[in-house]
């Protein structure tokens, strides 16, 4: 490895010799006629020599790509977007947007900065018609790119790293309150599959699995303790294994009285089904008058609520929804209007004269 101080064309640049690569680096510092100003440009040069050669020799940075700074974003995308889902992938969906933008074709990896950056979000924020989630996904993949491009030692730094991300507003996240889960469950859905969708929702409205989850349940998932029936089970998404407790209503939905093989499913029709059941959940709603839009998931998130409702704290709901995070567990735990004016209504009163 060797590193030297050149003059080139009365510019200073650093020669660096490492791995069988050449590469010149410019310093932006130039030989000056004045003696003076020449003595302190060339004390930055070796300052910058060493400095660089330290990084090089620790292993902090490697020698720059130059010649992988020059291809363009675009086709950088396009090469990582192989293999990926092109309906569902942010990185296959964002080509067409930089596609249209101006100069968003032409412009390699080496001349993205952070103002352009900022630029193409503004783009995608006003100009697309995209709603303000999908462009900040697509603005992800973007930054996605520019990471891999600083692992690759393509970039030295990623420059969308000092911007702002689109701020989106936090979606509706839909839950049953106790009164409408009760007045769904007394109503029924029509279908071949409609009873066991109505008896799986409910169950996981008792325990927060995911409709991942209760399709893979099997009767070895299913224990029994002295204290009563549980689940114990490592999750689908996450590979977190929970263990929940089963309240007597949601054991009695699933107990049908009959001994079960272990590697039996708990809900068979539901397992091997491929239809969206969720349009089950939404002509079952309507059917009871509910104005929300149920999916599966709301099942999911009206067990934390609920509980958290009835007075149980955070740290054991996050163990039963299987969340490695407090923050996560917080955006499930809703609480209803009628909490809300319970503790407003707790306030002492205040008399003005």
């Amino acid at each position: 490895m060797g590193i030297k101080v050149r003059v080139k064309r009365r510019k200073l640049y650093l020669d660096i010799y490492h791995g069988g690569k050449r590469i010149w680096e410019s310093l932006g510092l130039t030989v000056s006629d004045d003696p003076a100003v020449n003595r302190e440009n060339m004390r930055l040069a070796e300052y910058a020599r060493a400095k660089r050669e330290q990084q090089i020799f620790s292993g902090q940075w490697g020698l720059q790509d130059r010649i992988g700074a020059k291809k363009p974003l675009y086709s950088y995308l396009k090469g990582m977007a192989q293999g990926r889902n092109k309906q569902k992938d942010r990185v296959c969906k964002v080509l067409p947007w930089l596609e249209k933008y101006s100069g968003g074709k032409e412009i390699q990896i080496g001349q993205v900065t952070g103002k352009w950056f900022t630029s193409f979000q503004n783009y995608l924020i006003k100009d697309t018609g995209l709603s303000e989630q999908s462009a900040n996904s697509y603005a992800f993949a973007i930054r996605m790119a520019l990471r891999q491009a600083v692992r690759e030692n393509i970039l030295l730094s990623d420059p969308s790293e000092g911007v702002k991300s689109i701020a989106v507003p936090e979606p509706d996240r839909e839950y049953l309150e106790l009164a409408e889960l009760q007045h769904l469950s007394r109503v029924e859905i029509g279908g071949k599959l409609g009873a066991e969708v109505k008896r799986a929702f409910v169950f996981a409205c008792y325990c927060a699995l995911r409709i991942s989850d209760l399709k893979s349940l099997r009767w070895n998932d299913v224990e029994h303790t002295t204290s009563g029936a549980q689940i114990v089970k490592r999750q689908v998404k996450t590979r977190t294994r929970v263990v929940v407790p089963l309240h007597d209503s949601a054991w009695a939905l699933i107990n049908d009285g009959a001994l079960h093989n272990h590697g039996e499913y708990v809900f068979p029709l539901l397992a091997g089904s491929r239809t969206d059941t969720n349009k089950y959940l939404i002509q079952w709603a309507e059917k009871a008058g509910i104005q929300k839009h149920i999916t599966w998931h709301a099942a999911r998130r009206t067990c934390p609520s609920l509980l958290h409702e009835m007075g149980v704290d955070i740290y054991t709901i996050q163990k039963i929804c299987g969340h490695s995070r407090i923050e996560t567990t917080g955006i499930y735990t809703k609480v209803s209007d009628g909490k809300l004016r319970e503790a407003v209504n707790a306030l002492p009163a205040i008399e003005s004269k």
